[in-house]
């Protein structure tokens, strides 16, 4: 491999180190701990779910921009059943989130495969209506969080790494080996490059853009249950603010690993570059407008990146 294809593939890997350096010499006492590594790995758990569930919609060539909103109509849904309804356990209102959940992910395959919407408003439509109903919910308050089984399973700890962390993990290399080495990942691909061509090779192509939907929503109810384990009150609106970092990991990631694939090692990549680099601004106490001018520039030149290396994109996706 020459040089200039080492630095096509893996740039963005070498960029994690180089932040991470970075930071370590801007601020040793405080970057440079163990306690921050590990701080930075727990509380960046839910973007790596979110970010690998995303993926696997892009990989197919489609969009996704309901998570959010699946995400805080899930835990909603478990605050109200164990507030309101006191005989109703735990597991009962996870379970009726889950199926909520799945809902939602039906709804969103049914518009885009039988109607024919384009899934960018299929979904970001869905996101709002899951974000309203769930304020409905809360009664657009923050609400605690009622549930000790998730609270006890999502802040439990291994090597000072919350468990959360290494769920992600896991969801990272099972997505990562279906989408390399098992004949439904590599027809995720081939539906993704190209739905008729897809067809005609015999490839079930509904079928697999319905099953994405539904993992999409999957995943957006776990990193839910996620998030509602490790805090102490939970608000509808808190999965809004995933959409644009969620969506700069995904592009990062398709710029990397496997240059002009979405792939899933190259998001987990994405997730790191971000979240070191939104760690290293905050200990460095800079203005919150330059976080969110470094996450902003993060997506667009991470989707500039992907449009050099795959072709217009956008065109793909209208």
């Amino acid at each position: 491999m020459s040089m200039r294809s080492f630095l096509r593939s893996y740039l963005v890997v070498i960029l994690v180190p180089l932040l991470f350096a970075l930071f370590s010499i801007l601020a040793p006492s405080t970057f440079l701990t163990s306690y921050n590594v590990q701080t930075i790995l727990t509380t960046n758990s839910v973007l790596i779910i979110l970010a690998l569930g995303e993926t696997a919609v892009m990989v197919t060539g489609e969009f996704d921009f309901s998570f959010g909103g699946t995400l805080g109509l899930s835990a909603a849904i478990v605050v109200m059943l164990i507030t309101d309804f006191h005989g109703i356990s735990s597991g009962t209102a996870i379970l009726v989130s889950l199926l909520a959940a799945l809902l939602v992910g039906v709804l969103n395959a049914f518009f885009v495969i039988k109607l024919r919407v384009k899934s960018f408003i299929v979904t970001l439509g869905m996101g709002t209506l899951t974000t309203g109903i769930g304020l409905g919910i809360t009664g657009s308050q923050t609400v605690s969080n009622p549930s000790k089984f998730l609270s006890a399973v999502m802040t439990k700890h291994a090597a000072g790494v919350g468990l959360p962390f290494f769920y992600g993990l896991a969801i990272v290399l099972g997505a990562w080996f279906v989408l390399e080495y098992v004949k439904t990942g590599r027809n995720m691909y081939f539906v993704g490059e190209g739905r008729k061509a897809a067809f005609l090779a015999g490839i079930h192509v509904n079928r697999i853009r319905f099953g994405v939907f539904i993992l999409s929503a999957l995943i957006a109810w776990l990193a839910g249950m996620v998030m509602l384990g490790q805090t102490t009150a939970v608000d509808a609106t808190y999965g809004g603010p995933y959409l644009l970092p969620v969506f700069a990991a995904v592009f990062l990631g398709f710029t990397t690993i496997r240059p002009g694939r979405f792939n899933a090692l190259g998001t987990l990549v994405g997730v790191l570059v971000l979240a070191i680099g939104s760690t290293g601004l905050e200990i460095l106490s800079v203005a919150s407008w330059i976080t969110q001018v470094f996450d902003g520039g993060v997506l667009i030149v991470a989707v500039g990146l992907a449009n050099i290396l795959g072709g217009n994109l956008t065109e793909t996706w209208t």
